[in-house]
């Protein structure tokens, strides 16, 4: 039978149809399928232009757990300084730090729980680039692959400095890939105001601005003093 026929004589069963219920369920037993196709059509495109509003301005997205943001002003500059370092004109773009997020700090069970949620999902869907995080937190993501290595990505001298800082989740594997570096009190961040204790710093595997976020690391390690 023709597609023009079969909707023909579907539509003549439902002009026949007195109740709105029945025609409901007639639609919905005969079109279920094509109706559920455009209802994930539309949702994933909505979740998808939600995801991109102000994208075109952004250069880099950097998540500081459990930094001291609550305690002390920060020096917010170095991030848009070290990206201007790196040659982009930062009039018109910006580097989107969260500085929101903390697990363990308040004994918030539900709160810590909800955190960590968040943090798998921007993990998850890549909408990530730069994350800086006390070991136990920062664990977690290494063991889930979740960072790049670093040892292919940024130059040996820059990495010479920083020999015994080197964080290498599984020091078994073959490769040794080094997906983190720890940084002490003298590393900018640090100076910056935002920590006070040791943390680590990564670039995620699957970072949306990959090579910008490898160019801000190599940029701000070659600031230790």
């Amino acid at each position: 039978m023709k597609i023009s026929e079969m909707i023909r004589k579907d539509r003549q069963k439902l002009s026949e149809m007195t109740s709105l219920s029945s025609k409901v369920r007639f639609i919905w037993d005969y079109y279920k399928a094509p109706v559920i196709a455009i209802v994930l059509a539309l949702t994933i495109g909505l979740i998808s232009a939600l995801n991109n509003i102000g994208r075109a301005n952004v250069n880099l997205y950097v998540v500081l757990l459990n930094n001291d943001t609550i305690f002390r002003e920060c020096n917010e500059s170095i991030f848009n300084d070290t990206m201007t370092r790196r040659g982009i004109d930062m009039k018109k773009k910006t580097v989107n730090v969260n500085t929101e997020l903390s697990i363990g700090i308040s004994s918030d069970e539900a709160a810590d729980m909800e955190t960590m949620q968040v943090l798998t999902a921007l993990f998850s869907i890549s909408d990530l680039d730069v994350y800086v995080a006390p070991r136990e937190y920062f664990d977690y993501f290494a063991a889930n692959n979740g960072f790049a290595d670093l040892n292919v990505l940024i130059d040996k001298d820059v990495l010479a400095k920083y020999s015994s800082d080197l964080y290498i989740y599984d020091e078994t594997a073959a490769n040794r890939p080094v997906q983190g570096i720890v940084l002490h009190e003298d590393s900018p961040l640090h100076e910056a105001g935002y920590y006070h204790d040791d943390v680590i710093i990564g670039v995620v595997k699957n970072a949306v601005h990959f090579d910008e976020a490898v160019a801000f690391l190599q940029l701000l390690l070659r600031d230790r003093n």
